[in-house]
């Protein structure tokens, strides 16, 4: 019988996080894509913007199936966390780095609201990169 990984409850919050993220991301993506009609139809209304009307309601649409696509992964990545599985771990960190340095563009950009992201994004690829229990749930 295979040994029960116990999994760091920092590691489980994190997994939330990625649960909580997938269900705003499919939420997010179903709403762009029924909304990508409302879009469509007031441009369209509008003489000014009449001839964009087509290819703006496309990429609603495509950004709505953006979202659904990294709601998904993000639900999986949750999963892969949650059972201490160390692809998930290293997607984590991935996209921990990539928030990290948007963090960084929006901060130099005048956003200085993305401190609040740099942190947490710092914390989350820190904490499942550095950390010895860490590693440890993930090393099987």
């Amino acid at each position: 019988m295979a040994k029960k990984i116990e999994v760091p409850i920092g590691v489980k919050i994190i997994a939330i996080l990625n649960y909580i993220g997938a269900v705003f991301g499919v939420i997010f993506g179903i709403l762009f894509i029924a909304g990508a009609g409302f879009v469509s139809t007031i441009l369209e209304s509008s003489n000014a913007l009449a001839s964009i009307s087509e290819i703006a309601g496309a990429v609603i649409i495509v950004l709505g199936i953006v979202f659904i696509a990294f709601g998904v992964l993000e639900f999986f990545i949750g999963r892969g966390l949650w059972k201490a599985q160390n692809w998930a771990r290293v997607l984590s960190i991935i996209f921990a780095v990539l928030g990290l340095l948007m963090s960084l563009i929006a901060i130099f950009g005048g956003e200085f609201m993305s401190i609040l992201w740099l942190i947490i994004y710092g914390a989350i690829g820190w904490y499942l990169w550095f950390s010895k229990e860490v590693k440890k749930a993930f090393s099987r």
